[in-house]
């Protein structure tokens, strides 16, 4: 085991143990008083460390895919086509999707609105799309080695 991994693996343990703490507080923290729903009182906190993970692995990501187009600079035409693709699929996705308010009795939120419907419709049919790439990736590698 080389030694940065072996300062992931700790930093790994960090944050789990970390996430373990705040899924405690969400699921044992009690509740808000007077709330017309069962509201635990650390949801936001747990929202909001679930956003601050999303956040990390975001920035890796990036941080490691500029790194590896700078060490490998002849791999950056695969990055770039890939990035291209996944433009495309958010460019279908964001046409598929329909921005007509929808009729919710009782709501009067600022989230019914085109573009509110439009955005989470992109992320809905990107979604589906990506699932629906994996799971044909996978069967044709499982099918291409039938035939080998």
């Amino acid at each position: 085991m080389t030694k940065l991994s072996k300062y992931l693996n700790y930093v790994l343990y960090l944050l789990l143990a970390v996430t373990l703490v705040f899924a405690g507080l969400f699921y044992f923290g009690g509740e808000i008083p007077d709330a017309a729903q069962t509201t635990p009182v650390y949801t936001e906190t747990f929202l909001n460390w679930g956003k601050v993970l999303l956040m990390i692995a975001a920035a890796v990501a990036i941080l490691f895919e500029i790194a590896n187009l700078l060490l490998h600079p002849q791999a950056a035409i695969r990055s770039l086509i890939s990035i291209a693709l996944l433009g495309v699929i958010v460019l279908v996705a964001y046409s598929m999707g329909d921005g007509t308010p929808l009729q919710l009795v009782g709501y009067k939120g600022p989230d019914n609105v085109p573009s509110m419907l439009i955005l989470g419709d992109t992320f809905l049919y990107s979604t589906y799309i990506l699932i629906g790439g994996a799971l044909v990736a996978i069967l044709f590698t499982e099918v291409s080695r039938i035939f080998k």
